[in-house]
């Protein structure tokens, strides 16, 4: 009698689900956060390209520069301000009709999940370049 005691707690398997479950379960949040730190990235890329867009049709209709940092900076509210960067080429002096208005903004996305460093460089700096020609 004992021994089939000892038999049948080998061939129990209650608690297989439970060990299962946290080995798929900590993948599947590894994976999580990584879609959602991608999700972050690719949001302020597009937020910069909208602005460096923006920036360079305020530039091509003569208006000077810091209107255009102003009008970029305004078409990217949800970033913080004081991060981006933006340059025009080239200076309000050589800008004639017809030549090309260059406006380039540039991002600093911190990296929020310790894991993705390995992948992506702290912070990571998303760019956006629109050209257009001066009207």
């Amino acid at each position: 009698m004992m021994r089939m005691r000892a038999i049948s707690w080998l061939r129990d398997d209650r608690g297989q689900a439970l060990v299962e479950m946290a080995l798929v379960l900590s993948i599947l949040l590894l994976l999580l956060t990584g879609i959602v730190e991608f999700g972050r990235v690719l949001n302020a890329q597009l937020i910069v390209s909208h602005a460096a867009r923006e920036g360079a049709r305020v530039g091509v209709v003569g208006e000077a520069d810091d209107l255009i940092s102003q009008r970029a900076r305004s078409a990217a509210g949800a970033l913080d301000a004081e991060k981006i960067s933006i340059t025009v080429t080239p200076s309000p002096n050589e800008r004639i009709r017809g030549a090309q208005l260059k406006v380039e903004v540039g991002y600093p996305v911190d990296i929020v999940m310790p894991f993705m460093d390995k992948i992506l460089p702290n912070p990571y700096v998303v760019r956006g370049a629109t050209t257009m020609r001066v009207e």
